[in-house]
């Protein structure tokens, strides 16, 4: 937003730093555009021709306030951690045009790059309205799913994902489960507390409990469920109960138990 509203905002320091920032660029849009799409296709270009997961800005306002021009544009919350952040910024006013070019970024990726193995994914969308005004702003800026084989998928992390799988699965092509937040807003607490970490367990019932409702319904509608969160790479028990659910991946770091586990089953 400051690279594309600066000019608007007298704030000298900030139109100093963006112009150096874009130096060798045709103007602010074709340098963030052009910056991203290369990063993104450094990763596709490593694994092609298998699926690489693109997942949305996923930033909180408290995060994106500390960057470049941030106070000029975020609003103070209370709790940032359940508030204006995923879905719901990208179809707002007030970040549509943000968005619009982390789209065309990706379209650059896919169509100009030829690294149409890239999907994209939408975190923290709370409903399947706004699923639906998730997707026609992505086509509004050239990102329609279907089109020339686009994926989608949703980040499966509130509890209203897992109720409402079904009709949501109408919407997608996969849900990649995101179980850090999804456990905070099953068990009602913030992990970034300190004070009730001790609280914080993937590996609660109720947890579990949703990751399989999940499952079972995207098997029934045909669609994939994989996860993305820390769980598997924490606790060997976490991801064989996830393979014995017959999720159909699992994301781990590469130092991880879970490696030797998943080495195991091999």
């Amino acid at each position: 937003m400051a690279l594309l509203r600066h000019h608007s905002i007298d704030d000298p320091e900030l139109s100093s730093h963006v112009k150096k920032t874009i130096a060798g660029f045709e103007n602010e849009r074709d340098f963030f555009i052009k910056k991203l799409s290369y990063g993104v296709g450094r990763i596709a270009a490593a694994f092609y021709p298998n699926d690489v997961i693109v997942r949305f800005s996923d930033f909180k306002s408290n995060e994106y306030m500390n960057l470049t021009g941030g106070k000029h544009f975020e609003p103070n919350e209370e709790n940032p951690m359940i508030g204006w952040r995923g879905a719901s910024r990208y179809y707002s006013e007030e970040y549509k045009e943000a968005f619009g070019l982390e789209c065309e970024a990706i379209l650059r990726v896919r169509e100009k790059m030829g690294l149409d193995n890239v999907v994209v994914m939408i975190p923290f969308c709370r409903t399947p309205q706004e699923m639906q005004r998730v997707l026609e702003t992505m086509e509004e800026f050239g990102l329609k799913r279907g089109q020339n084989g686009l994926k989608v998928f949703l980040m499966a992390e509130l509890p209203s994902n897992i109720l409402l799988a079904g009709q949501l699965a109408d919407y997608i092509d996969g849900f990649s489960i995101g179980s850090n937040d999804l456990t905070q807003l099953t068990l009602g607490l913030d992990r970034d507390s300190s004070l009730v970490s001790h609280l914080y367990d993937e590996r609660n019932p109720a947890v579990k409990s949703f990751i399989s409702k999940l499952i079972q319904t995207a098997k029934s509608k045909n669609v994939k469920v994989g996860i993305c969160g820390q769980g598997p790479s924490d606790f060997p028990d976490f991801a064989s109960f996830l393979v014995k659910e017959g999720i159909d991946t699992i994301s781990v770091t590469p130092d991880s138990r879970a490696n030797d586990y998943g080495r195991k089953l091999c």
